[in-house]
């Protein structure tokens, strides 16, 4: 049995590799701020929707890698590669980074409410999310509950790790840093290739 989910020490972004060299320039950044040039992955209903409820400035995260959104992005963009960018857990718990977490799908909510990450970890169905029965809804959507980053940006340096398919694009990643960072200035966050954390071809 592996770890359970809740127990579990790492938060994930799934993003295209294309933003990859932009991220680590600029930080993550809320989708609020992005530019034009950024490919964004979300459907365009969970992006309306943010919009209109004003939390489209803020970076979200899942608590595990295989969610339903993280599937269906990759199965609906088969030509696009995609990097898990992974923060550790006690990042977001500290009271200083004010990280916020919704305990079910934003959409799912009904009235929609974000709480600060403590109590927001406590109202999360863990034994439902460890399921991961994604024909039953209600275990669909707590399967994409978020911890939410409220800040302008995440920096690179704050990465744990970035999870890539393959060792060429460990290799392309590993040549970016080469050429964005200087001497004390690179990141420390791991480059993990891990093929079966994607969706197969």
């Amino acid at each position: 049995m592996g770890q359970k989910i809740k127990n579990s020490k790492l938060l994930y972004h799934l993003t295209s590799l294309s933003n990859i060299e932009s991220i680590l320039t600029n930080g993550l950044q809320p989708r609020a701020t992005l530019k034009e040039t950024f490919k964004d992955v979300a459907e365009q209903e969970i992006i309306e929707f943010r919009d209109k409820h004003k939390i489209s400035n803020v970076i979200p995260f899942h608590f595990f890698s295989g969610t339903p959104f993280s599937g269906r992005v990759q199965k609906d963009n088969p030509n696009e590669e995609f990097v898990y960018l992974t923060l550790h857990r006690d990042t977001a718990s500290s009271k200083n980074n004010n990280f916020k977490i919704f305990p079910t799908h934003p959409m799912h909510m009904n009235p929609l409410e974000v709480f600060d990450y403590e109590e927001g970890f406590k109202k999360i169905d863990w034994e439902l999310m460890e399921k991961r029965d994604y024909s039953d809804f209600e275990c669909k959507e707590v399967c994409m509950a978020e911890c939410v980053c409220v800040h302008t940006k995440i920096e690179s340096k704050v990465f744990h790790s970035i999870i890539v398919k393959n060792d060429e694009t460990k290799k392309y990643i590993e040549s970016l840093c080469q050429k964005l960072y200087k001497n004390n200035c690179k990141p420390k966050f791991f480059i993990d290739v891990q093929p079966w954390t994607f969706v197969g071809d």
